[in-house]
């Protein structure tokens, strides 16, 4: 397996409607809208799915606004291939229902922030829409959980995980100003980032010990699965004894599947 400090091989992520459905959705509807756009009038799809001044009259349009497939094709394209990388990862590890989740409430908060800044500044020309704007805070998620790994941008050159992190809020930033016409617009774009960051840095923790952890709820990483293993005291119980045996097997099994499902490829074997 490869060391946390080196780069995996270059491997395309693998997508299937049973594994990752909800990476699939989001790209399939990025790039039906975007094509609906260019072969038709823009505009009821911007009045009806995108974050404008008009958005107090359709509240849903706080949840469809990364439908929307803006920007030009190359946009969409590029938009795509990181959904692909990075949702498609996530989902995997993470299981379909807690990313969904996760995915609903970082667009709703950036959609609500983004959508005081346009009411109050206010910026009647602001159209706020792209699958790219929701992608930061998935991102933020899973450089901060791999933050020890080391990628190859372009399957090239290697950067930091967290040093990804940081050039994807920047430029969340600037984009969210550029679409909303105001510089300091840009920073109602990043709420959502920041509450990801928040929720993976120990948010989630936080959450579960005043709510209560849900039964066979995800990991965020592969070493929470032994980490009561860890400097445990041995037991002479030999009942308890076979329970710890069995709940390890158990972590391993899920731990391999994990990996398999990754993409990635074990050199040594």
């Amino acid at each position: 397996m490869y060391q946390q400090n080196q780069s995996p091989p270059p491997q395309m992520p693998r997508l299937s409607s049973r594994d990752t459905p909800l990476t699939l959705v989001l790209i399939g509807a990025s790039a039906l809208t975007f094509l609906l756009g260019y072969f038709t009038n823009e505009s009821w799809l911007t009045r009806g799915l995108a974050l404008t001044a008009e958005s107090l009259h359709f509240p849903w349009t706080l949840v469809t606004w990364p439908l929307v497939g803006t920007g030009g094709a190359l946009w969409t394209l590029c938009n795509a291939f990181w959904a692909w990388t990075v949702c498609g990862s996530m989902e995997r590890a993470w299981g379909t229902a807690q990313l969904t989740k996760f995915v609903l409430a970082t667009t709703v908060l950036t959609g609500a922030t983004v959508l005081l800044a346009i009411v109050l500044l206010p910026l009647p020309l602001a159209v706020f829409a792209s699958l790219g704007m929701s992608l930061p805070a998935v991102t933020v998620a899973w450089c901060w959980i791999n933050r020890a790994a080391t990628i190859r941008f372009q399957f090239l050159f290697p950067i930091s995980a967290l040093w990804i992190a940081g050039i994807t809020v920047l430029l969340q930033f600037f984009y969210t100003a550029q679409m909303l016409h105001s510089p300091w617009a840009g920073f109602a774009g990043l709420s959502g980032s920041a509450a990801a960051w928040w929720w993976v840095r120990g948010g989630r923790s936080w959450f579960e010990t005043r709510f209560g952890k849900k039964k066979n709820a995800p990991n965020l990483r592969f070493a929470d699965l032994d980490r009561d293993m860890r400097g445990a005291k041995q037991s002479s119980n030999p009942f308890k004894k076979a329970r710890e045996e069995k709940q390890r097997l158990e972590r391993d099994k899920k731990i391999a599947e994990m990996f398999r499902n990754s993409g990635f490829k074990d050199d040594s074997e």
